[in-house]
Parts: structure tokens; C-alpha cells; sequence
């Protein structure tokens, strides 16, 4: 492989890592490849980073950082290699599910999402004692192992990135775990869940706001993490205070009341926690596993969801009061909804395939509504050129929602990156027929602009407009054997 060529299927990295598969990410700055080694015959994954040299230092510093925490709920890192034009780690391959994939189905006990949060907060006080922070902490890069493992990816390193805002993120994490909603005031990328509920001055609902009867010691401990006012714990503190939840219920109120003038942090006694002391082991969560025997699907969902999650999020359809200010409550309060998915039927959905298109390719469409990720629907292969061979503006999956709705969002989950991608939106359905994919085309507004060279998974915001039909649109897709062609495992449509 010459300095000039992009890696692909087959290329052996440091004479040992085959690339078998690319699985996720753009085709630039970040890939992550399905791998062997062929020197002890296991699967791997490559993650890839380009350039390499001075920009992939932190990964580098990171990856060796990773390999040495010894911990059972970070993933085992084999190798760091930079070459130069590219770089990338080796680490061990995960069967099962991203956490973000059991989230987007369902939420988790409080006392699961305590344990589970404890056991991520043990890899980065690891990692924290490594010298290096994770920077890259949600749902999307925690991933439940078919073996009953808790397990957190390598960490990205970033400059700019502190220990404390792994913290944040690690409070974030446990806020998504019990309300399926990731909070905003901690930025994350493709972390592929809705936006946290929030009240009229933006500020994120409490957990037991959105959560009923969740119990107020956790939801405070939430509130407290997310809060950029308060000083956090570190990481192996915030484990051995979760845990201390557990043991103690997780759900008694009077077991640690807030210290007057200040939330659950400013009580906790910090000093009871020795620093020499080890963060526990990853205990094995027996209740997680049955969850996500519960929701993954036939087949083997691997730590490609890093990049993808599947796609079919529980429902959200809990009415969400706003936030106590503290002021005399009017007699009457605005409440707030918390986005939900829609329940979409086979009849509800269609291929849209305008002229100069052949209409040969509406079969199998209502696999992109089944929640199963290993299947979907897929377009023909186009020559060429990416805009369908320019024969076609483009094609798309219309979706009549029964009624006019607000939509939030549309979660569109792809087997390939690369595809350009946005969303149409539309009164009326002008008829199934090739003048009506036409008139889709003239008369259809933007409801959400195209994402170009999209990852595997992305979620679509709108600007909150109320319509009845939309359409996932596609103008380029992404390549595959020798042409161009997409494949779409799922849609989920959000609506307030």
C-alpha cells in the first residue's frame, strides 16, 4: 500500500492486521475496520486516525495509557501504530451491543444504571491515573459484551479535554441511562439519542422530573454532576459513591441528604475515600445482560455500533413539568413533552423514485421500520457517478405519519457512510407513481438539510415545523463493488 493510497479491504497494517471490513466512520478523519491479526488468528478492530504524526499524538499517548489500566471494564488495547499519513490502534473485538443501542429501546433501573455507570467510572479513573483523559465518553462508545461485560473503548485523548469533564460526562451517561436523553450541557458526538428534555430557560429537567418515581438521592446526584457550578468528584470517588448507592438501595432519601446551600456533592464526605485504594473490579451485571438478551437482535451486533447504533428507541411518553424555580407556582402550568417515536406501519412508508428512475425498487421497504438492524432496505448499484448515475435527482423513503405532527427528529441508521442525506417535508401525498415522485420533488420543502458524506448513523433536527409526510432524502450514496449503492437498516421519526 503506497503513502498515496486510502486503506481498504485487505490491507495488511504493521505485516500482522488485516483489514477484513469497514464498519464505521467517515472515510477520513476516523475509521473503525473490522480486522484479524494473522499472526493469532483473532479479530480485532482498527481504529484508524489520518493523518497521523503530531495530530494523532494524544491517541497514541492514550492508546499506551489504555493498554496499561488493567481494569475489567476497558476494552484490552493490543497495539498503537503511526505511520505517518495515518495512524491507528488494535484492540479487542466486542461482541454485543452499545450501551446507546439498549438506550434507544429502553431505559435502564436506577440501581442497573448506577452499577453500570460505577464500572465505566473505574476505566477512566484509570485512565485518569494514567495521565490521560477519555474525551469521548456516551452511550455511543460504552458496549454491554455478549460475555456479560461492561466494557469503555479506547479513549480519544483530545487536547483541551480535563478530567473533569469526563466526570460531567460520566454524570451525563447516568442521566441517559435513566431518562433515555442525553444532556447538551455536556457536548458529545453521535451519541444518536434525543436531546434532554429542558425548562423555558434551557436549563435540563431534573431525572425525576422526566422519570416518575425515580428516587430523589439518585436524581440529585445527577443534577449535582451535570451542574458547572459544583466541583466534582474524581472518577474513582464517583465509583465508590455510586456503589455506595447500590449497597444502600439506591433509592433511600435519607441515606445522604444535600448539605444545606448546596446539592449531594457538597455533602459527600471526600475524604473517606482513600487515594491508594484501587478502583473495584467490573462486577458482572446479570441484570444488564438480560436487558440486552432482551433487545438485541438475531445475529451478532458488534462494536461497529460504536460508529451505528441500531436503531429503534423506546418511547418517550412521559409529559415533563418545567423546572422548580423556586417562585410561587401559578394555578396552571405549561407542560412540556419530551420527544417520542412514532409507531410506524408497513402502509405508512414507501419508496420514493422519481424519473428517470425505474420504479423496480420499492420491495423490502418496510424492513427500515422492523427494529432490526441486520436488515433494510437497499437501492440498486449506480455507475458512474454517486447521484444515481445522474439519471435521478435522487430517491427517498416517504413516511405518512398519520396526522400533522411536530417533528424533532429522524434517526436514519445506514449499513455504509459516505451517503448525502436530508429530509423533505410535504402535506400531501401526490400518489405513488412516477409523477407523484415528481411532484414530491417540485413541491416537497426542506425539513431538514442534506448531511453530506454521512456516518453510519445520524439524527436529522428539524426546526420543529408540524407536517404530515416526510421523506428521507437521498441525492449521493456512498461506494460499494465497484459503484454506488445504499443500504438503510433503520428509521425512527421523533415528534413533540
Amino acid at each position: 500500500m503506497s503513502s498515496a493510497e486510502v486503506p481498504s479491504v485487505g490491507d495488511l497494517l504493521a505485516e500482522r492486521y488485516r483489514l477484513e471490513e469497514h464498519v464505521g466512520g467517515a472515510n477520513g478523519h476516523r475509521q473503525l475496520w473490522r480486522g484479524v491479526d494473522v499472526l493469532l488468528h483473532r479479530s480485532v478492530a482498527v481504529v484508524l486516525r489520518s493523518p497521523g504524526g503530531e495530530d494523532a499524538a494524544p491517541t497514541m499517548t492514550a492508546a499506551v495509557a489504555a493498554s496499561r489500566a488493567h481494569v475489567d471494564s476497558m476494552v484490552d488495547v493490543y497495539d498503537a501504530v503511526d505511520e505517518g499519513r495515518f495512524a491507528y490502534v488494535v484492540r479487542e473485538w466486542v461482541n454485543g451491543s452499545s450501551l446507546r443501542g439498549v438506550l434507544e429501546r429502553q431505559t435502564l433501573e436506577p440501581a442497573h444504571a448506577i452499577e453500570l455507570v460505577a464500572s465505566v467510572a473505574d476505566a477512566v479513573a484509570a485512565l485518569h491515573e494514567g495521565g490521560v483523559t477519555h474525551a469521548d465518553l456516551h452511550p455511543g462508545t460504552i458496549l454491554l459484551s455478549e460475555d456479560d461485560r461492561v466494557m469503555v473503548t479506547e479513549p480519544r485523548n483530545e487536547p483541551g479535554n480535563t478530567a473533569v469533564e469526563d466526570v460531567r460526562a460520566l454524570g451525563a451517561t447516568l442521566y441517559a441511562c435513566l431518562t433515555g436523553t442525553w444532556p447538551r450541557v455536556v457536548p458529545a458526538e453521535n451519541t444518536g439519542l434525543p436531546d434532554a428534555a429542558t425548562d423555558e430557560w434551557g436549563r435540563v429537567l431534573d431525572a425525576a422530573t422526566v422519570v416518575q418515581g425515580l428516587p430523589p438521592r439518585v436524581s440529585q446526584l445527577t443534577a449535582d454532576l451535570l451542574d458547572h457550578t459544583q466541583a466534582p468528584p474524581s472518577a474513582a470517588e464517583l465509583a465508590v459513591e455510586l456503589r455506595r448507592l447500590v449497597e444502600a438501595g439506591g433509592a433511600e432519601p435519607t441515606a445522604l441528604q444535600p448539605a444545606a446551600g448546596g446539592g449531594v456533592l457538597s455533602s459527600m464526605n471526600l475524604g473517606r475515600f482513600r487515594p491508594d485504594t484501587p478502583p473495584a473490579g467490573m462486577k458482572r451485571l446479570a441484570v444488564v445482560a438480560a436487558v440486552i438478551a432482551a433487545v438485541i437482535f438475531g445475529g451478532v451486533v458488534t462494536s461497529a455500533l460504536v460508529f451505528g447504533g441500531e436503531d429503534d428507541p423506546a418511547e418517550a411518553d412521559e409529559q415533563v413539568a418545567g423546572a422548580d424555580t423556586g417562585a410561587e407556582a401559578p394555578e396552571e402550568t405549561t407542560e412540556v413533552a419530551a420527544p417520542s417515536e412514532v409507531e410506524l406501519s408497513e402502509d405508512a412508508i414507501r419508496v420514493v423514485d422519481p424519473p428517470d428512475g425505474d420504479r423496480d425498487q420499492g420491495e423490502g421497504v418496510e424492513a427500515v421500520i422492523d427494529g432490526n438492524a441486520s436488515t433494510g432496505w437497499s437501492t440498486n448499484t449506480y455507475y458512474n457517478d454517486p447521484a444515481f448515475g445522474n439519471l435521478k435527482p435522487g430517491m427517498g423513503i416517504l413516511i405518512d405519519l398519520g396526522e400533522e405532527q411536530e417533528v424533532a427528529s429522524v434517526r436514519v441508521q445506514m449499513t455504509s457512510a459516505g451517503a448525502t442525506v436530508g429530509l423533505l417535508a410535504g402535506d400531501e401525498d401526490p400518489g405513488d407513481s412516477s409523477d407523484g415522485d415528481q411532484a414530491i420533488v417540485d413541491d416537497f420543502s426542506v425539513l431538514a438539510e442534506p448531511v453530506e458524506d454521512a456516518d453510519t448513523n445520524i439524527e436529522l433536527q428539524t426546526g420543529g415545523e408540524a407536517t404530515r409526510f416526510i421523506v428521507v432524502w437521498v441525492t449521493e450514496l456512498p461506494p460499494a463493488s465497484g459503484g454506488f449503492k445504499l443500504t438503510i437498516s433503520d428509521i425512527n421519526v421523533f415528534v413533540r
